[in-house]
């Protein structure tokens, strides 16, 4: 599309009063001054610009599937594949209005000689769903800028931003893996790390007798390693209206934070082959004591019921209000007396703390993830998060292991120590081992 803009509207003023000054006072040089301002008036008003067909534009948006509050990186390329130079050439793409730009800009103005590429790149958070980008729109505008020529592009590559909860997670095969599960126990057994040494005892395996000790000492000594065992982990979903706030405009709330941590670890405790179960707090469903609940289990097809579970918590509309204390206790008694508990939760109040506290009070094993979505920009968002860092302390002077997973933090690090779940007394109790 192109458009003749009006410019030079002080030029034809200044023209025009010369000239009257000129001729009102006889002046020759008034008169010729005149027609400097005339000049411009002209050029803008002959010189033309054509559409940039020839720009040819690509996108790339990495990663695409991206969890939510991951950082996207978009990049636009143009090329000029014409043979004449576009010249104050202007590149807008069209970022989807639900996406926040955190870093870069959609907006470039540059020359492009015949052959040349630019690269537009900016960086938005991903939220969750299904993202369409509009066209990329340019803009040339003539030698005198009189005229603006438009046009929408077609680029080629990505023109999605997809943001799933269970974007990155590994597949889970049916059999899950060929190995016991990753929690170590108290007492030894068979094994890959060293645990302790014993003495021999007649019938112990020839491949654990310690033989460089009895070339160095003489005397038979048996090597004992971490025996692993498997366990049941409920994952405790924190989804309350509470919870669902964002740390700014275009950013995931914290229930989608959530969300995608729990997913992430009802993933990697299924992979290390542990029974998982799935606990939903905050809304009202048809489980015990209005639970969104699952029953401990394993395998893909039960991998897939548990990720629905926690997309339902996410799309959850809040009618009636719901009794979350009661919901914390309810987990404790419908989850047993041996599953080890895993809370999910943004710790944006104290009714988390509480529950941690009313667990441990019954002997269980547990730990805390908590995905930090509080603003730091702001003296009120710091507050919050002293706040929030007490109520951890707070989780962890329990007994409880409390994972703190930052946002600068990549999620599958903080897995790693949430993943280290107190095995200890659950491999103690009756069924505990492998």
């Amino acid at each position: 599309m192109r458009r003749r803009r009006v410019r030079w509207r002080g030029a034809v003023a200044a023209a025009l009063v010369l000239a009257v000054a000129g001729v009102w006072n006889r002046s020759a040089t008034l008169v010729l001054a005149a027609a400097i301002p005339l000049v411009f008036v002209a050029y803008g008003t002959l010189s033309t610009v054509d559409s940039p067909e020839d720009l040819a534009v690509s996108r790339a948006v990495d990663p695409t599937p991206a969890p939510p509050g991951r950082p996207v990186s978009v990049a636009l390329t143009a090329t000029n594949e014409g043979d004449r130079t576009l010249s104050d050439l202007r590149l807008v793409d069209g970022v989807p209005d639900d996406l926040q730009v955190v870093d870069g800009s959609p907006r470039a103005g540059t020359t492009l000689d015949p052959g040349e590429t630019v690269t537009v790149e900016y960086i938005v958070v991903a939220r969750r769903g299904e993202y369409d980008f509009e066209p990329p729109r340019a803009r040339l505008r003539s030698g005198g800028a009189g005229m603006v020529a438009t046009t929408e592009l077609h680029p080629s590559g990505d023109e999605r931003l997809v943001c799933r909860l269970d974007a990155g997670a590994p597949p889970l095969s049916e059999r899950g893996d060929d190995f016991v599960g990753r929690l170590s126990a108290d007492r030894p057994g068979r094994g890959v790390q060293f645990h302790s040494t014993r003495e021999y005892r007649h019938g112990d395996a020839a491949d654990r007798i310690d033989w460089r000790g009895y070339a160095q000492r003489g005397e038979l000594a048996t090597v004992e390693y971490e025996r692993w065992v498997s366990t049941t982990v409920v994952v405790v979903l924190d989804a309350r209206e509470r919870n669902r706030v964002a740390a700014g405009p275009g950013r995931p709330t914290a229930v989608e934070r959530s969300a995608y941590a729990a997913v992430r670890t009802v993933t990697a405790l299924m992979r290390a082959g542990h029974d998982v179960g799935l606990a939903v707090v905050g809304q009202k469903a048809r489980g015990p004591g209005g639970l969104d609940w699952i029953e401990p289990g394993t395998g893909s097809d039960h991998r897939s019921r548990l990720t629905a579970s926690v997309e339902r918590a996410v799309e959850y509309d809040v009618e009636t209000p719901v009794d979350a204390t009661y919901q914390f206790r309810k987990v404790a008694e419908v989850s047993g007396p041996r599953a080890q508990l895993l809370l999910v939760s943004p710790l944006l109040d104290g009714r988390p703390v509480e529950a941690v506290e009313t667990w441990a009070s019954l002997g269980r094993a547990q730990t805390v993830l908590s995905p930090d979505v509080v603003s730091a920009t702001t003296v009120g968002g710091r507050l919050d998060g002293v706040e929030r860092r007490t109520r951890l302390a707070r989780c962890q002077s329990t007994g409880a292991r409390t994972v703190d997973w930052r946002r600068e933090t990549p999620l599958a690090l903080a897995l790693e120590y949430a993943l280290e779940v107190e095995a200890r007394r659950s491999a103690g109790a009756p069924g505990g081992g492998a």
